[in-house]
């Protein structure tokens, strides 16, 4: 059951065992995402969005034992935690891992005198929102996003980063 999960910082030294539960959530995520077509785009995508070396966005794995079977990224400003990235291993899901971690959260939260905690949500994501739903997190407005071409001052079509697929 849930009792064996605890969650802990990523060691550096841990780093590219990490990078391939993040690459499977982001194919996971958004499979025909830019990000996710090349490798020069995963690399840089990876080091943009998680941080060791003095950064505020380090990522937290779940482990049963020594396996990893999830992992949280987050960044703390003020009294406000921003959940920025939550991924449970296939295979893992349903099974109450999540709740054990947003648990995890909570807890860790509220020893730093976190007050607000924020996420988004992908629109073509419902099960995700079910999941934040059932742990107490509710709609609180809706963020809109315009992706631009600055070099012809339009719009791209799409709003989703899954959006921009090439044919």
């Amino acid at each position: 059951m849930t009792s064996d999960l605890h969650i802990e910082p990523v060691p550096v030294e841990a780093r590219e065992q990490f990078r391939a539960m993040a690459e499977a959530y982001w194919r996971d995520l958004m499979p025909d995402a830019q990000v996710c077509k090349s490798r020069e785009s995963r690399d840089s995508f990876f080091e943009e969005t998680f941080t060791w070396a003095g950064g505020n966005r380090h990522p937290h794995w779940a482990l049963i034992g020594r396996q990893p079977i999830g992992f949280v990224s987050f960044e703390i400003e003020s009294t406000t935690a921003y959940v920025h990235d939550f991924y449970i291993v296939v295979e893992y899901r349903r099974k109450g891992y999540g709740s054990k971690m947003v648990g995890w959260m909570f807890e860790y939260f509220d020893k730093k005198g976190i007050r607000q905690l924020d996420l988004n949500v992908r629109r073509d994501n419902p099960m995700a929102l079910s999941f934040w739903e059932a742990q107490g997190f509710g709609i609180a407005g809706y963020r809109l996003r315009m992706y631009r071409d600055p070099e012809i001052g339009t719009p791209y079509e799409g709003v989703l980063s899954s959006d921009f697929v090439e044919g």
